[in-house]
């Protein structure tokens, strides 16, 4: 807006535009976007391929009680251990895989364990969970959409930490897709709309604190399966139209 005659002459020269979310919309259409048009989130189409879901792990987390957090920041593993100490009162079993989002921080995160007495290994890829380690913290790229394919229920962290409420917030369509029950924080910045609407199909819910994590899963690790199918079969046919959708606009200028 600093800029407004330079940018509107910018977005004038495109013959269209596809906003992501709502709020993309109406900051476009501030600039006098021509031919300007919301769609959906096109995000929702991607797909997971299952050759990348292999991995033999797989049987050793069938025998174990385990939830994963996912995308993880500096101070959100003090509520994820926390919450794995109050479950494991009640399951013996208990598995915490915890993704960071920078692996960098593997060690620092293992430290942390160690203050906690729990029993935890840093996987490298390729790797094997040993037995009696309660805490797995992931070391390599591309383990979300296994772990994701895993597990009933994920917490998507830079969601707790209050200094980044601007920036805040993880993508979880891919854990939708894989039929997770999504958990996060109160910062989702990044993606509110998305998180508001898998919170009205009851895939995505907001917990503020430890006790409310250990609450949620704790109800979740209990359940046995139900409408995991049928859940992720609403977001694959929203991104499926969403998909046709933009196909559909943008062939009208290749024909």
């Amino acid at each position: 807006m600093l800029i407004s005659n330079f940018a509107k002459k910018i977005f004038n020269s495109f013959d269209l535009c596809l906003a992501s979310s709502k709020e993309s919309e109406k900051n476009l259409r501030t600039l006098s976007v021509k031919n300007l048009k919301y769609i959906g989130n096109i995000k929702f189409s991607g797909e997971v391929e299952k050759k990348d879901l292999e991995d033999k792990n797989l049987e050793i987390l069938k025998n174990k009680t385990f939830w994963c957090a996912a995308s993880t920041h500096k101070g959100e593993e003090n509520i994820c251990l926390k919450t794995h100490l109050n479950l494991k009162k009640t399951y013996n079993n208990l598995v915490t895989v915890i993704i960071p989002r920078h692996i960098n921080r593997c060690i620092e995160i293992n430290d942390l364990c160690k203050k906690y007495k729990l029993s935890s290994q840093i996987l490298s890829d390729k790797e094997l969970i040993q037995d009696e380690r309660e805490i797995i913290i992931i070391n390599y790229f591309g383990a979300l959409s296994k772990f994701y394919n895993y597990s009933k229920s994920v917490f998507i962290g830079k969601s707790m930490i209050k200094k980044l409420e601007k920036v805040s917030g993880q993508n979880p369509i891919e854990a939708a897709k894989l039929k997770c029950k999504i958990y996060h924080g109160p910062y989702v910045y990044n993606f509110k709309e998305i998180y508001d609407l898998l919170k009205s199909y009851e895939i995505a819910e907001k917990v503020n604190d430890e006790k409310e994590l250990y609450e949620k899963l704790t109800k979740d690790l209990k359940k046995s399966e139900g409408d995991e199918d049928k859940t992720a079969n609403i977001i694959n046919d929203m991104g499926q139209k969403i998909l046709d959708k933009t196909t559909e606009e943008i062939n009208k200028f290749l024909t």
